[in-house]
């Protein structure tokens, strides 16, 4: 029983010390001059995005550029993700807090396949 535990416990160790070590990749790749990055600060901005079967609730999503923002994915029906182009995955329930430095629009697609219209799954956003 005494080894079991002591395996458990070095388990859990090994996972946060790998989740600690992700979160360091991300925060050095966030400085790299992409046009998206991921921010730590309090976000002065928000948007919700709704995706039910094989669609999001909106065609276009607006943010300003320089801006923190805070991205939450929520889900009506299904199971569904988001990716914009340059930006993480956002899973349904998930809410990423990212600044887009260049004006310009980005494509938007749903990350999980979800069934026959998935791949027509997409929107844009639009950075002013």
């Amino acid at each position: 029983m005494k080894k079991w535990l002591l395996f458990a416990a070095a388990l859990c160790l090994v996972a946060v010390l790998a989740a600690c070590g992700a979160k360091s990749d991300n925060q050095e790749n966030a400085g790299n001059g992409d046009a998206v990055a991921a921010d730590s600060g309090a976000a002065s901005a928000e948007v919700i995005i709704t995706a039910a079967n094989w669609e999001f609730d909106q065609k276009e999503y607006k943010i300003k550029a320089g801006e923190a923002t805070n991205i939450t994915l929520k889900s009506t029906d299904g199971v569904h993700g988001v990716k914009i182009d340059k930006v993480d995955n956002i899973a349904t329930g998930q809410t990423k807090t990212v600044t887009v430095a260049e004006p310009g629009t980005y494509e938007m697609i749903c990350s999980v396949p979800c069934g026959n219209g998935h791949r027509q799954m997409k929107a844009t956003l639009v950075v002013e």
